[in-house]
């Protein structure tokens, strides 16, 4: 039986044109197409910026004299590089001379491994070894402020705790001061000195000790007053933070912000299955303009304030949620951080630690209410809520003008 001819096209191929065949790679195999050779394009740029911030490392470490420091029981004339100074040099570097490459996003993945991989070039270069440094985006004094939140001297002694894990990650960064604010009496300096400051091999403050400060607020506050960096990460000792999150924290407030808080909105369930106090941080956002933010808040740590917005906070930094609250009512620059490049711990997910109640975050929506008045930014021109009341509540509003062409007649 005989196959009836038919003149039909192939679709997609004009008259005269001959069906498109799937592009093939000089090597015969199917071309990549779509998210795949998105995927591919951005590996290759990641690889290149890698491999320029190693050779820039080198160049840069070539002929510069590194800091040598004595050490106790060496041989008499023998030194070693101080790491401490060579770490603060390395940054120096990246900040003044990275050009393109210190200037990308703090948060993505291509400033990770542009930055370490200039960390590393450096480290050849002076002959150390990779210490695993990764530099900040800005020459600006960084002050890493610890909330111990209570915890006592087994924080310190217990192996592989979160407080000295996280202590390591600080390690890897060009710190102008590590602080640790804690309201337990039996944190004493000694204690601090004898296994935190190792760790750092560089000095650590205590402040709060003794019952100073009364709760979470008052650590925060006491750290602030002594804090002398020009950007201010507060970080909660229970919560080992990576170097590459603290050091996107200070990119993003050497970059204008006031304040980076840390992006816990990302991955948010459904909202009936949110629990109270996320629902009421996403309010307050939403009450006081900013949407942007979600649930993210000052109550969240880690996050990072400027010493800018910590002046204009003055003693509302000892109370987080009013804190929050007066920042966004003062106009301060408040973005949202997390990084884009996916976790930098392996399996583990983005750690972070919220200790404020719903109830809490009701102290924002009253000092809003008690500076905007009960309506905050929202008028109403349309009821007149003085002939319901009593004129002389200080919850009634004055009766509001009438804007566009609305008017009694026409409700």
């Amino acid at each position: 039986m005989k196959r009836l001819k038919t003149n039909k096209k192939p679709s997609g191929t004009a008259r005269g044109q001959k069906p498109r065949s799937r592009m093939r790679t000089r090597s015969g195999n199917p071309g990549k197409t779509g998210a795949k050779a998105v995927t591919s394009r951005k590996g290759r740029r990641i690889a290149e910026l890698a491999a320029a911030g190693r050779r820039l490392g080198g160049l840069l470490a070539a002929g510069l004299p590194v800091r040598s420091a004595s050490v106790d029981g060496d041989e008499a004339g023998s030194c070693r590089t101080d790491e401490a100074a060579a770490r603060r040099q390395m940054n120096d570097l990246w900040a003044r001379h990275g050009g393109v490459l210190s200037g990308l996003n703090p948060a993505g993945p291509e400033y990770a491994a542009a930055a370490s991989a200039f960390a590393q070039g450096y480290c050849e270069r002076v002959g150390l070894r990779d210490k695993g440094w990764f530099p900040f985006p800005s020459d600006q004094r960084v002050s890493a402020v610890i909330l111990l939140h209570g915890a006592g001297p087994e924080a310190f002694t217990v192996q592989d705790s979160p407080l000295l894990r996280l202590l390591g990650e600080l390690k890897r960064l060009a710190l102008h001061e590590v602080i640790l604010a804690s309201r337990d009496e039996a944190v004493t300096p000694q204690l601090v000195q004898t296994f935190a400051a190792p760790r750092l091999e560089a000095e650590v403050k205590l402040v709060g000790a003794g019952g100073v400060s009364a709760g979470g607020g008052g650590e925060r506050l006491a750290a602030a007053e002594a804090a002398e960096g020009d950007i201010l990460v507060f970080l909660d000792a229970s919560v080992s933070s990576a170097a590459e999150e603290i050091a996107a924290l200070a990119g993003t407030v050497a970059g204008g912000s006031d304040a980076a808080l840390w992006d816990v909105s990302a991955k948010l369930p459904h909202f009936h299955k949110r629990p109270p106090e996320v629902m009421a941080k996403q309010f307050v956002n939403y009450a006081l303009g900013r949407r942007d933010l979600r649930a993210d808040s000052l109550t969240v740590l880690p996050h990072a304030l400027s010493r800018q917005a910590v002046k204009k906070l003055g003693a509302e930094l000892g109370h987080p949620v009013r804190a929050h609250g007066t920042a966004l009512l003062e106009g301060l620059a408040v973005s949202s951080v997390r990084l884009s490049g996916g976790d930098t711990r392996g399996a583990r997910p983005f750690a972070w630690m919220d200790r404020s109640r719903a109830s809490d975050h009701l102290e924002a929506l009253r000092l809003a209410m008690d500076r905007l008045g009960p309506r905050l930014f929202y008028p109403d021109n349309w009821r007149r809520r003085g002939y319901a009341a009593d004129t002389d509540s200080p919850y009634i509003a004055e009766e509001p003008s009438v804007s566009g062409d609305f008017s009694r007649e026409s409700i």
